[in-house]
């Protein structure tokens, strides 16, 4: 099955970004050349090429993230508290927002064009048959390998099971939240999806799994990982649950662990502008009502919206929370724009009877009314126009 890859705290940010070098054409070519074949779902591609590599993997100790909504906002929180506690840290994460090397991070902060292509030289020698993401999850065992990373935190692409970033070895694995999502592809129950999940599990490896709260669910989690630690965190803040997440797994598998508030671009992530901006990345029905209430708590008095998606399975699920909040809390204006650089074109006009610029920097840009606050939202990869434009750092910490 061929498919295309998926995209899932009040912090201030302010530092420039940076997007490394110019890279080598040869090697950036192929790589590009790679999005053609898609996501092919399974595991013996990359685990040939990881043998032919000699097992970056091994090296490290690397912890295996997934889940529908939080994995990513796990994974930075993974990062931040081992970092603070001396660790060295790598993290391979998907999709990126601005540059490719945001896929592999060090410490919290992207890896270097040279880094990066280094390592990608390296995959392209083997001379396999490999895909955009398969390729970029090798480049990022590799570079982190290389410079001496002793824990590695690995995001899944999409579900679990077959999902390129089980070839690794791992010491321990977390599950946070599922919701049903890529239903063509997981199953169209979330008793199905939820196991495609849990399927990360690997024999006599700890596993902490967020507790679904319904018992059929648990029950399918629990036939994919029998042993699984099933936990509840009971903050309605779904950076502070995500810290709780990753503080749990920690203590499970006896690592320190320095809890504090962290930077995570797209996430909650206020930007001192002129109106202020505030930007997050929800991107599916579950994700957005989950947002929208916390994002409720800090809007001002007078705001404005600029909302973009990529297509969803259900339209009218992933807008409902918008359409409540306005109800209550009505904005100056509304515009909505078309995510760019996503692996779908993003959604004409997703409300009806409101200004549609198709730019989001123009959009942006198109604003009229004084306001205290834009709320940017509904795509990663919006939110990553948005921060190419006001060249603002992606790094973690």
């Amino acid at each position: 099955m061929v498919l295309t890859e998926g995209e899932g705290g009040f912090v201030i940010i302010g530092a420039h970004r940076r997007c490394g070098g110019e890279p080598e054409l040869g090697v950036r070519d192929w790589l590009e050349a790679s999005k053609s074949k898609g996501m092919e779902l399974g595991i013996q591609r990359v685990s040939k090429a990881l043998e032919a590599l000699g097992r970056p993997d091994r090296s490290m100790d690397c912890i295996h993230v997934a889940g529908s909504n939080g994995k990513g906002s796990a994974c930075a929180q993974l990062v931040a508290g081992l970092v603070r506690a001396g660790y060295k840290v790598g993290l391979f994460s998907s999709p990126h927002m601005v540059c490719v090397e945001e896929r592999v991070r060090i410490d919290g902060r992207e890896v270097s064009s040279e880094q990066f292509d280094s390592a990608l030289e390296q995959v392209k020698s083997l001379d396999l048959e490999l895909t955009f993401f398969e390729i970029t999850y090798l480049v990022s065992l590799l570079v982190c390998a290389e410079n001496g990373v002793s824990i590695m935190v690995l995001e899944t692409g999409l579900g679990g099971r077959l999902d390129a970033t089980r070839s690794a070895d791992v010491v321990a694995c977390l599950v946070t939240s599922v919701s049903l999502e890529h239903s063509d592809v997981l199953g169209d129950t979330l008793e199905q999806v939820a196991r495609e999940k849990a399927a990360i599990a690997r024999p006599g490896v700890p596993i902490l799994i967020r507790d679904p709260g319904i018992p059929s669910v648990r029950n399918a989690m629990r036939d994919e990982a029998i042993a699984a630690t099933f936990y509840d965190p009971q903050s309605e803040d779904f950076m502070e649950e995500a810290a709780d997440l990753a503080q749990r797994l920690c203590a499970m598998i006896g690592y320190s662990f320095v809890r504090r508030p962290i930077n995570w671009p797209a996430r909650m992530q206020l930007i001192n502008s002129s109106p202020p901006l505030l930007l997050e990345a929800a991107h599916n029905p579950s994700g957005m009502r989950r947002a929208i209430p916390e994002i409720a708590k800090i809007l001002p008095q007078t705001w404005s919206l600029l909302l973009g998606t990529s297509p969803q399975q259900n339209m009218e699920a992933f807008l409902e929370p918008i359409f409540a909040l306005l109800m209550v809390h009505p904005p100056t204006e509304i515009i909505t724009t078309e995510p760019q650089n996503g692996r779908y074109p993003g959604v004409v006009q997703p409300i009806a009877e409101v200004t549609h610029i198709s730019d989001p920097v123009t959009a942006l840009q198109s604003f009229s009314e004084d306001v205290e606050m834009i709320l940017v939202i509904g795509s990663l990869y919006l939110c990553g126009n948005i921060l190419e434009h006001l060249e603002v750092s992606t790094d973690i910490l």
